[in-house]
């Protein structure tokens, strides 16, 4: 009973890896790789303008660089998403999971902390100065919001995966379930002629 049992998990584990792996690869593997360069290209873009906005706010104190932090995760989440793209793997997707929404909430968090800096921060004496602070501040806002968009998006194309397993199960037991009931029509296509013979040798 064991060996069976572990035989079955098993087969369960290969057979859920190669649904993974005909998503990721054939089904999803452009929207992935969109999504992972995506993701890696604002996070890279995000590192000058959060440490531009840090200098002319608080004399480069690196603490008060809040968009470093989902810059930072947004990094990690694209590395995941294009591991999972070359090598489908389970584990691959729980991490893309947890990074994402990880990445979702704080990244929201940091752009409202961030807009509210921008309008009731203190103005600085020079135009020019105030000019370049306000369009750094809000190209950081803006590359923050985008990894936030990336994010959900990630996420709802994760939550796209498990619906179509199940609609291929229930197909494969529906086309089961009419392989069944022909197989009883035509046993009782052959047992009427049987019967028949039967019965006219009674009455002979």
């Amino acid at each position: 009973m064991e060996d069976r049992a572990g035989q079955r998990e098993q087969e369960r584990s290969s057979l859920r890896l190669e649904k993974l792996q005909h998503w990721a690869r054939h089904r999803q593997s452009g929207h992935l790789l969109v999504l992972a360069v995506s993701q890696l290209w604002l996070a890279v873009a995000l590192v000058p303008f959060a440490v531009s906005v840090a200098c002319l706010n608080s004399d480069c104190h690196m603490a008060t660089a809040l968009p470093l932090g989902p810059g930072a995760s947004g990094l990690f989440t694209g590395i995941v998403t294009l591991e999972l793209r070359r090598a489908p793997r389970l584990w691959k997707v729980r991490a893309m999971m947890i990074f994402n929404t990880f990445n979702l909430i704080f990244g929201f968090v940091v752009v409202v902390v961030e807009v509210m800096k921008t309008v009731l921060g203190p103005v600085p004496t020079a135009p020019s100065q105030l000019d370049r602070l306000l369009v750094l501040e809000i190209s950081t806002e803006a590359f923050t919001l985008g990894g936030v968009l990336l994010s959900a998006y990630s996420l709802f194309l994760l939550s796209q995966r498990k619906p179509g397993c199940y609609r291929s199960q229930s197909l494969h037991y529906q086309e089961l379930q009419e392989g069944l009931s022909e197989l009883e029509e035509v046993t009782d296509l052959e047992n009427r002629p049987t019967m028949a013979s039967t019965t006219n040798g009674t009455n002979e």
